[in-house]
């Protein structure tokens, strides 16, 4: 880490020699019999963290099962579906037959009547011309044989006539109907193929880790669905139910994806961008923040979700969303510099915490619910308590920010932060080393620090040269690694064991990632990115139909 380590070595041989001279000086000068008073040494937390190794993740199972039902239940509802638009379409077939039949025997009467018309025209000319003669000649007129009526014949030869063009017009707009349903039919055969091949899929990954507690493991990570979206995604989250991929987008409307169907739902009730949001743990609540400066509560059992409480929450973009262990309170950050905590339940102002100087990035409650801790654009921290509303500490990130005086621009501050669910650890992400803020030249940053001491464990940057900002960052539920996405002309996720500097495996993504979050089975894991799409990743181990599709492709 260029400018870290020397730095920290300085610092570190000073303290020593302070040290030497505080406890030698004043032994010199003490008589014989005097004690001199121990010189505290500034406390610093363990290096490099212990590797507990991979832990196995026997909630998957859970997981995989109820995806399993989940998308039978969805399977045998899309069979209706399918059943029903079959009926429909075969409906129209038969009326398109009727038609068409109608149609060919109109046709083929107004063929009888132009037939019978022209034989009573050349009938009725015959007599006429008959008729002339005899009086020419005085010969008696031989009896005609009776012809019909040909006016009746035109009348109903046009009233024919026009049937077929009306027939013909209602045949045309049940074609278009029938193509409509074509379509529909093809469609929602399609979705009930894949939800018979999830269904499938997460048998048999049931059926894998039934045999075996699954273990994540990052090198073995793969896209395994994509989730699109009209505008660019920017945050994103899987509730704790795991029925969900929830995200925030550039436009007021907020997504929701079902992770088994793919079903997609908007949620209109903002007026500009969600940047932050959290979902409870234990109840199917979500709360957004939105750059309009307002806060939002949600319930996302809802078919269509509309906003519980509505409310004005800070001056300018919300920034930061938490929601605490027990779901009783949220705290919110914002652009007026300013930590706000309310209720839950009443949606009303409890407490305004402040002592930031720039605009808030970030906020997060520990998972004790006693502190919460803030981030800003400078990389300052702040650890408040939640009761008193007083400030416990501060930390320094401000390897994470640069003023660049070329551009006179501001660039970094706390852009991602996650606290370990065990509570000792806690980590920031943005951009450090920077060299051009304008372009966003620097390299992508995370900085580890233990919860107790308030030491900085590690900064973790990539192996390689990219540059960048890391937007997000998450530990894995079990601690056992750290998991960062961003980018900037292209995408990374990147993965380190806690405390070390660089990542043991990376994964290129096709667009930016500003955002990432575990699935609660602690295996899969998604990203939202600037290409319009939430991507779903599996970090657990492969099932027998995966391996074979890798084996087919390396012999071809």
């Amino acid at each position: 880490m260029s400018g870290f380590e020397p730095i920290k070595s300085w610092r570190v041989c000073l303290g020593m020699l302070l040290t030497v001279f505080s406890t030698i000086l004043p032994a010199t000068a003490a008589k014989p019999d005097a004690k001199t008073e121990p010189v505290e040494q500034p406390v610093m937390a363990v290096k490099p963290i212990l590797d507990h190794g991979s832990t196995p993740l026997p909630a998957a199972l859970k997981f995989a099962q109820l995806d399993a039902q989940k998308a039978a239940k969805q399977t045998a509802l899309q069979s209706k579906v399918v059943a029903e638009a079959s009926k429909k379409l075969q409906l129209v077939d038969e009326e398109i037959k009727g038609i068409q039949k109608r149609v060919q025997e109109t046709q083929q009467k107004i063929k009888i009547d132009s037939d019978t018309l022209k034989q009573s025209q050349q009938a009725l000319k015959k007599y006429n011309e008959n008729k002339v003669r005899e009086k020419k000649s005085n010969e008696p007129l031989v009896a005609a044989k009776p012809i019909p009526d040909t006016d009746l014949l035109k009348k109903q030869i046009t009233q024919s006539q026009q049937q077929v063009k009306s027939l013909e017009q209602s045949l045309k707009e049940k074609q278009k109907q029938q193509g409509e349903l074509k379509k529909q039919v093809a469609e929602v055969n399609k979705q009930l193929a894949n939800l018979k091949m999830k269904e499938n899929q997460f048998l048999e990954i049931a059926k894998l880790y039934q045999s075996k507690p699954p273990i994540a493991d990052p090198k073995l990570i793969r896209e395994v669905a994509t989730f699109q979206n009209s505008r660019p995604l920017y945050s994103c989250k899987i509730d704790a139910s795991g029925n969900y991929l929830l995200a925030g987008a550039q436009g007021s409307d907020f997504q929701r994806w079902d992770l088994v169907s793919a079903e997609n739902t908007q949620l209109a009730g903002h007026k500009s961008w969600v940047r932050r949001f959290d979902v409870d743990d234990s109840k199917p609540l979500l709360i957004t923040g939105a750059y309009e400066g307002k806060l939002a509560w949600w319930d996302l059992t809802s078919a269509q979700p509309t906003p519980k409480h509505l409310i004005d929450a800070h001056k300018g973009y919300v920034r930061g969303v938490s929601l605490s262990p027990d779901g009783t309170l949220v705290a919110t950050a914002g652009n007026d510099r300013l930590v706000k905590i309310w209720s839950v339940q009443t949606a009303k102002l409890i407490r305004t915490l402040a002592g930031h100087e720039h605009q808030v990035y970030n906020v997060k409650f520990h998972p004790g619910g006693q502190y919460l801790i803030s981030g800003d654009l400078r990389g300052n921290l702040k650890q408040w308590d939640v009761k008193t509303g007083k400030l416990v500490r501060d930390f320094d990130g401000s390897v994470i920010y640069k003023y660049d005086k070329t551009f006179h621009a501001h660039i970094g501050g706390v852009r991602g932060m996650d606290i370990s669910r065990d509570g000792k650890y806690f980590a920031i992400s943005s951009i450090g080393e920077v060299s051009n803020a304008f372009a966003g030249i620097g390299v992508p940053t995370v900085i580890l620090f233990d919860w107790e001491t308030g030491k900085r464990l590690a900064v973790m940057t990539p192996s390689d040269n990219f540059k960048g900002t890391c937007w997000g960052v998450r530990f894995h539920p079990e601690n056992d690694f750290i998991a960062a996405a961003g980018g900037n002309s292209s995408g990374m996720i990147w993965f380190w064991k806690l405390g070390e500097e660089k990542p043991f495996t990376a994964q290129k993504v096709k667009s930016v990632p500003y955002d990432l979050d575990f699935h609660p089975d602690g295996l899969r894991m998604c990203v939202a990115c600037y290409d319009k799409t939430a991507r779903l990743y599996n970090l657990g181990p492969k099932t027998a139909v995966e391996l074979a599709k890798e084996k087919g492709k390396k012999k071809k």
